[in-house]
């Protein structure tokens, strides 16, 4: 005996209604059946490929954004670098006929100026998960340090340190604490301070906005600021400091 050719689907209510009775082809059920399961599957491939597809865009977008800003920045640069080598050669005439005996250093070459940066390494917030929270660990932004700390020479006093970073930065606080200034400074610009324990601040400066006020509490890796290119600033960098009973000490140590 072969096998049956059709199918029965039977719907039986609840209640006293009749049921239903419906007579199917064996290959058009398997067909419903099939193609039902195709599409369930391809509905969640496409949602699936679809998000992945988004979030490509808008990274896309992202990059492109970042890449005019970059091409804008290598277009002033190079404005500066002709600038600059203009200005050295009126300077240098004028040296000459001074009779003044100068000879200006040449530019540092492009591999020069990245192996410098590669030496001073950059800058991330990392610390144990174990001791003091109220003790400042690591930095506050990731960025090449671009200013080391220094106080034994009155004219290069630096009580800190800088770290060269895009505008916009989230700044993070290095220690647990409760901000106790959040203002414009006349050099530091928008600068955040944040009390530890009795004994220990730290000053954030040359922020673009800060997200803290004073009298809030703060966890470490909170963003308290974005950084910026307020103040007495000639680039984009954040100013860190950690000061012990308010004397400076070299947040690297």
């Amino acid at each position: 005996m072969g096998k049956p050719r059709y199918m029965t689907i039977m719907f039986v209510p609840d209640g006293t209604e009749s049921g239903r009775t419906f007579r199917v082809r064996r290959w058009l059920l398997r067909f419903v059946i099939g193609f039902a399961i195709v599409v369930v599957v391809g509905i969640v491939l496409f949602f699936s490929f679809y998000g992945k597809i988004l979030t490509r865009a808008a990274m896309a977008d992202r990059l492109q954004d970042e890449n005019q800003k970059l091409l804008r920045y290598q277009y002033k640069v190079k404005l500066l670098e002709e600038n600059l080598v203009q200005t050295r050669e009126v300077v240098s005439r004028l040296v000459e006929l001074a009779g003044i005996d100068y000879e200006f250093p040449e530019f540092p070459s492009d591999s020069t100026i990245f192996a410098e940066l590669d030496r001073r390494g950059m800058a991330v917030l990392a610390r144990s998960a174990d001791g003091d929270l109220t003790v400042p660990s690591g930095m506050p932004v990731q960025g090449f340090i671009s200013q080391d700390f220094e106080i034994g020479n009155a004219d290069r006093f630096h009580p800190g340190i800088d770290i060269a970073c895009a505008e916009g930065t989230p700044v993070l606080a290095t220690a647990v604490g409760e901000v106790i200034y959040a203002d414009s400074d006349e050099s530091y610009g928008s600068m955040i301070v944040i009390k530890h324990n009795d004994s220990i601040t730290t000053i954030y400066g040359h922020n673009k906005e800060l997200l803290m006020g004073v009298g809030d509490k703060v966890l470490t890796g909170s963003r308290i600021a974005l950084s910026g290119n307020t103040g007495v600033s000639t680039a984009p960098h954040l100013h860190y400091e950690i000061r012990i009973n308010d004397q400076p000490i070299n947040p690297l140590d």
